[in-house]
């Protein structure tokens, strides 16, 4: 009597084994993307704060202007000006951010990376955007 598997076994083995597969790594794939967009929009409250705070000191939402700011709204389009600008850290591995202001109102946006999906907190604290991982509805304050 010989001992091991047969061909058929091994085969139905495997099939199992990819369809399992097959179920497990998109849904892997989706809590990844949930992930970091929930890591974005962490990054977009942090921002929130930081305008919120520097409005308090300041009177005002622009902090990128030397001495006169232009008629229009100012954006700050890189991680490096939000910290110096308004002292709050952002990674820009999956999604990259900007903040546009006037003196009287901000938006933050994070748009992601890769496909360009985007989160917007707007100053009154709704959110809209692209992405379909928004915190809440689009327009709601959550």
């Amino acid at each position: 009597m010989k001992k091991g598997f047969t061909l058929t076994e091994l085969l139905i083995t495997i099939v199992v084994m990819a369809v399992l597969a097959s179920i497990a790594i998109p849904s892997f794939a989706k809590s990844a993307e949930r992930a970091r967009a929930n890591q974005a929009i962490a990054y977009l409250r942090t921002i929130r704060t930081a305008e919120k705070m520097f409005f308090t000191k300041n009177g005002s939402y622009v902090s990128t202007c030397p001495t006169v700011c232009p008629a229009g709204p100012v954006t700050i389009a890189t991680s490096t000006l939000i910290r110096n600008q308004l002292g709050a850290e952002v990674s820009t591995a999956d999604y990259g951010f900007s903040v546009t202001q006037t003196t009287a109102t901000f938006t933050a946006t994070a748009t992601r990376t890769v496909g360009g999906a985007t989160i917007i907190l707007y100053q009154d604290s709704k959110w809209d955007g692209t992405s379909t991982y928004l915190p809440c509805a689009s327009g709601t304050i959550c």
